[in-house]
């Protein structure tokens, strides 16, 4: 055969190699996401609440979302205390003091109000914030001068998640295991939502009745299971008639996102 025919068939099954891997790439990715958004869908479009879900699978690299309230944005409660904490370590390269430890530590393990509020005033106040929601690339987040009322959707929260549980530009390894480990360290009766049916998660919670929007309930984190995948994922959801209404459909949705990533 001759050298020109050689390369030409090298070529050729290249070529064919490449759409063969191609194809399973995108099987991969469809499959995964048409069955997340299946198993979502049997919860989310069966509740009478606002619901929207958000997970990134680092083996993949792609964001799965759904909702049944397209373009709605969701009041961030207690769950924007992990920004305020991850906005001031980029804003403090040097690290916290001990006593903004202490507070960090109290916000996020207790989701103490009075200790967010002080570390919220370090941070800047509103316009901290907002340039923490910047940095981070969370583009559809806004602050409020009443850092609960700020607005978010879940994927911009896993945008933030995805900063401390794998690669990030922002912050230190050592930033990344100050956050992650107060997240996986919460009082007990701060550990229901997306942590359920899971032993190894790190989580922040949050909850508030507020006006026209009822009960907001939200939960944001990191969960590995047993056989080593793991996953960044946020719930949010209002209009809940109760606190365990909202409860319950997270955690419904959190059992089948496990169940589908393992």
């Amino acid at each position: 055969m001759k050298p020109r025919s050689k390369r030409r068939k090298r070529t050729i099954w290249i070529i064919i190699i490449l759409i063969v891997l191609a194809i399973w790439g995108i099987h991969r990715y469809g499959s995964l996401g048409s069955r997340l958004r299946g198993a979502w869908n049997k919860v989310i479009y069966t509740s009478n609440d606002n619901v929207a879900i958000a997970v990134y699978s680092p083996r993949t690299r792609h964001i799965y979302s759904a909702t049944n309230a397209p373009g709605h944005k969701f009041h961030t409660a207690s769950t924007v205390k992990v920004t305020i904490l991850a906005g001031l370590l980029v804003k403090q390269p040097n690290g916290l003091t001990s006593h903004q430890y202490d507070l960090a530590k109290a916000m996020i393990e207790q989701s103490d109000n009075t200790s967010t509020t002080l570390l919220f005033n370090d941070l800047g106040k509103q316009q901290g914030l907002q340039k923490a929601f910047d940095e981070f690339g969370m583009s559809d987040s806004v602050a409020r001068k009443n850092w609960g009322l700020s607005t978010t959707t879940p994927r911009d929260q896993v945008k933030l998640l995805n900063n401390i549980f794998y690669k990030s530009k922002l912050l230190s390894s050592q930033d990344q295991n100050l956050i992650g480990g107060l997240m996986s360290n919460v009082d007990a009766d701060q550990s229901w939502g997306i942590s359920a049916d899971s032993n190894h998660f790190a989580i922040k919670n949050g909850w508030l009745d507020y006006g026209s929007s009822k009960w907001m309930v939200n939960s944001i984190g990191y969960v590995k299971n047993s056989n080593g995948t793991d996953y960044t994922i946020a719930i949010y959801t209002d209009k809940n008639s109760t606190m365990q209404t909202g409860q319950q459909t997270i955690e419904q949705l959190a059992r089948v996102t496990k169940s589908l990533m393992q």
